[in-house]
């Protein structure tokens, strides 16, 4: 990010953050209100104006196509569950703005990672890790209690339409 005399320069923050936080920030930086309909962003302006201290999200959701929870993530720690999608895995790269070509029937076996030490998620670490493994399960629950998962089969008690425009 860049903003002159309100960002430092050269700053890297390894906290977690999502777009889904833009708009709560724009509106700490405008003092603009929130919307009254629960949004599922957190402002990220005490982290942009330097205070390395501030944790405005310490975990995340990884709710993919309709409402497939495919992942959970604590802070360094992510948890990847079993679940269908794409991959570029053994094919070529798209090359000159060209896509390339991808698998879209492959299936994830899912994992624990630690993003800190490994954020290509290429080594498995859930065996050696059960009590991570367990509290981000219980994190995942608590996600699919409120939002629903469609993989589980899981309605969700908050589960909501996404906006629409009325004619």
């Amino acid at each position: 990010m860049r903003w002159k005399g309100q960002i430092s320069e050269g700053l890297v923050v390894p906290n977690l953050a999502s777009a889904i936080d833009i708009l709560p920030t724009l509106a700490a930086i405008t003092g603009a209100p929130l919307p009254d309909n629960k949004i599922d962003g957190l402002s990220l302006l005490p982290l942009m104006k330097g205070n390395l201290d501030a944790n405005p999200r310490k975990s995340f959701y990884y709710y993919y196509g309709q409402n497939n929870l495919e992942a959970v993530r604590n802070e360094r720690w992510k948890l990847v569950f079993p679940h269908p999608g794409r991959t570029y895995k053994g094919f070529q790269p798209g090359t000159d703005g060209m896509a390339g070509s991808v698998n879209g029937n492959y299936l994830f076996e899912g994992g624990l990672y630690d993003l800190r030490r490994d954020p290509g998620e290429r080594y498995d670490m859930k065996d050696f890790y059960p009590e991570v493994v367990k509290e981000l399960e219980e994190l995942a629950d608590r996600a699919r209690a409120d939002l629903g998962d469609d993989l589980q089969a899981v309605k969700g008690s908050n589960r909501r339409e996404p906006g629409r425009v009325e004619d």
